[in-house]
């Protein structure tokens, strides 16, 4: 059976707005382990608010507990969900960066958007940093107001050198009617490259990839399922180019 990769994860405890502590950032690996997550990327919030978190060591020696706690089951790698500014490419040339792959230099960066606006710079900031060999992968478009109400918007950053993810609690309408509507219509223009579950909490975020699959599997079929939750994200693992490019109507 193939690996199935959860790219957009916070279960690192007291690092941002996940789990607080150990317990519950096992019990939510652990929920994500039983409905057939076999690899985690940890992905912290950086640069949004309080939670600054530019520094990877402390990830990293977080990811490292977490592992040995799980006993690899999940696997648990390192990332970062990068809150998109003006010195994103200052940073990302300084090293100051953590890329969904965790192993070098060059790959995928999860990149989020103000949720109810795009940065004027975000189409010439995506250009750069393709240019830098990396990759942005713009997280939960379908919870921005604007992209949400303008899928021309979103096309137009895949132009720039975005890819997509989807959550998958909002294909299954946990966060609104907008965002299952916007998730569809991306989903109908070829705009998803992937889904992820972002998941926070056993309570207020779960982890639901394994609904979310069957969801897809139900309205776009079986090669969509594998696009979107194992080729896609196996191939960001490898810092590869993804094989799969989107469902279309």
């Amino acid at each position: 059976m193939a690996p199935v990769i959860d790219l957009h994860f916070h279960c690192l405890p007291g690092i941002d707005d996940g789990p607080d502590d150990w317990e519950s950032s096992v019990a939510l690996c652990r929920a994500a382990a039983a409905q057939g997550t076999t690899t985690i990327v940890a992905t912290p919030h950086v640069l949004r608010g309080p939670w600054i978190n530019e520094d990877p060591e402390l990830r990293d020696a977080l990811v490292l507990e977490l592992n040995a706690l799980l006993d690899g089951r999940p696997e648990i790698l390192p990332g970062c969900e990068y809150f998109l500014s003006a010195e994103a490419v200052e940073l990302v040339e300084r090293g100051r960066w953590s890329p969904l792959t965790g192993l070098n230099r060059t790959g995928y960066l999860l990149v989020e958007l103000p949720s109810g606006e795009i940065p004027s710079y975000t189409g010439a900031l995506f250009h750069e940093l393709t240019l830098l060999g990396v990759t942005p992968v713009l997280a939960h478009p379908e919870r921005n107001r604007a992209l949400s109400d303008d899928s021309d918007e979103l096309e137009e950053l895949i132009e720039r050198g975005a890819r997509v993810q989807l959550t998958a609690g909002s294909l299954l309408g946990d966060f609104g009617p907008p965002a299952a509507e916007a998730s569809q219509e991306f989903l109908r223009r070829g705009l998803v490259h992937l889904v992820a579950s972002d998941a926070h909490s056993l309570d207020r975020r779960p982890p639901r990839l394994a609904a979310a699959r069957r969801h897809i599997r139900d309205a776009w079929g079986a090669d969509a399922e594998v696009g979107l939750f194992e080729e896609n994200p196996r191939a960001v693992l490898l810092s590869e180019r993804l094989p799969w490019a989107g469902p279309r109507e």
